[in-house]
């Protein structure tokens, strides 16, 4: 307890704070994260700390598995910089995950399209939430359409196949949709993370498309 009294008082960079509360957080220390975000939030003053706070608290109550709380969070954080684009699609996940509130997420989604419309990774994850939204409606075509737009130019503006989420992917291929949208959207990656000459991920890719070729070449063949 005294050894983190001293953190709090000689950490005072937000950055280095949350930082800490991560390093703890991934130690599964909840409570001294919490302590600590909430003490260096009670002494924060400038709206952009305030909010930094409010969304790594957000982290931690998810982590918790205390949605109504991280929402609570992640909406006071979201206040303080609505302009953010990162908060809008953190939360806008959560609506969808926890509280089946798909049409809030879209709107949020779309939010990120006009306040940041020339960042193809904002614009890949605004995509891929939007269609997650509409996987969980159960608007088959919909969810299929922002897969293909999620792709953007074949990837062009990202910085890494990292970048690449697969979690629309995943979910229209479970339920069987839009098989030959899938396809290209993989072949798609795997140009891309050649070309970025990234190894770790081009045999990622190259690992899931053989896997995609075979499993659909066999049941078409069926």
């Amino acid at each position: 307890m005294i050894e983190e009294q001293n953190i709090n008082e000689q950490i005072i960079d937000p950055n280095a704070v949350c930082m800490r509360a991560f390093e703890l957080m991934g130690a599964k220390d909840y409570d001294d994260a919490q302590k600590l975000l909430l003490n260096n939030l009670s002494k924060a003053e400038d709206e952009v700390s305030i909010a930094l706070y409010h969304s790594v608290l957000g982290v931690l109550f998810k982590m918790k598995g205390e949605f109504k709380e991280a929402w609570r969070h992640y909406n006071r954080a979201e206040k303080l910089l609505p302009n953010d684009p990162a908060l809008k699609i953190i939360s806008a996940r959560l609506l969808i995950e926890q509280f089946a509130e798909y049409s809030q997420a879209i709107r949020k989604a779309k939010k990120v399209l006009d306040i940041i419309p020339n960042n193809p990774v904002f614009a890949h994850q605004a995509y891929t939430t939007i269609g997650l939204a509409y996987l969980k409606k159960g608007s088959k075509h919909k969810a299929v359409e922002m897969l293909v737009k999620s792709s953007g130019n074949d990837f062009e503006g990202f910085v890494s196949g990292k970048n690449i989420d697969l979690s629309l992917l995943e979910g229209v291929l479970r339920k069987g949709w839009g098989i030959e949208e899938a396809g290209h959207f993989l072949k798609k990656a795997l140009k891309f993370c050649r070309l970025n000459e990234e190894p770790v991920f081009t045999d990622l890719f190259q690992g899931l498309n053989n896997k995609f070729d075979a499993e659909y070449s066999l049941k078409a063949s069926q």
